[in-house]
């Protein structure tokens, strides 16, 4: 499947993350997209199989993106958000397939009703979660399994030994994570996690 615009080339894409990067750090978390690596690994983390559609937060320039479309059977099961303008212009002459919504995803909820999307199954992120206030991880946090499935699964991967998500902040959220696997040929190395609604604590 032919998912990429050839006017943008990799190189571009760093110079774009980079710039992006110096600009915002604490928005992008790395300074460099993600490798196809673990662009692949994340998107296998994802069951094609059930109804619904994959939203995936701060798509970068779109490394995951293209592996979330090579893996679903209709690229139209592929939600972006992303806060970025100049990003959400470039992902949708990437991608002209799937949908593209500019926003926060502290408001992920309003979003997604607003544009009609769902049901969704899966929320893949990019977001550094380690970098912001408690109180914005948690807003998040709510927002992807307030949209999701009763057994909606979110995929986060982030850099180093540390859990994207604290312990306090998954009990509170009525949440269980798990870490999927390492991916060392990325630029830095990732952690993949996977999220679902804890449910010992909802049977409690």
């Amino acid at each position: 499947m032919h998912i990429t615009n050839p006017r943008f080339s990799p190189v571009m894409d760093k110079l774009n993350f980079l710039s992006l990067w110096v600009r915002r750090p604490q928005s992008m978390g790395a300074i460099a997209p993600s490798s196809q690596c673990l662009a692949t690994a994340i998107a296998r983390e994802v069951d094609y199989s059930l109804p619904g559609v994959v939203v995936e937060l701060g798509a970068g320039t779109g490394s995951i993106t293209a592996a979330l479309i090579e893996n679903a059977a209709d690229p139209r099961q592929i939600v972006v958000v992303e806060r970025e303008a100049s990003l959400c212009r470039l992902l949708r002459k990437r991608f002209p397939l799937i949908r593209v919504i500019r926003g926060d995803a502290r408001e992920l909820e309003r979003l997604i009703t607003r544009s009609d999307i769902g049901p969704v199954k899966a929320v893949v992120s990019g977001l550094p979660l380690l970098n912001m206030p408690n109180q914005d991880r948690s807003e998040i946090i709510d927002q992807c399994f307030a949209i999701m499935l009763p057994d909606g699964v979110l995929v986060q991967f982030t850099y180093g030994s540390a859990a994207p998500v604290p312990r306090s902040v998954a009990r509170e959220s009525g949440i269980a994570g798990e870490r999927a696997g390492w991916v060392l040929r990325n630029l830095p190395p990732a952690a993949i996690w996977r999220y679902s609604r804890d449910q010992t604590a909802r049977a409690a």
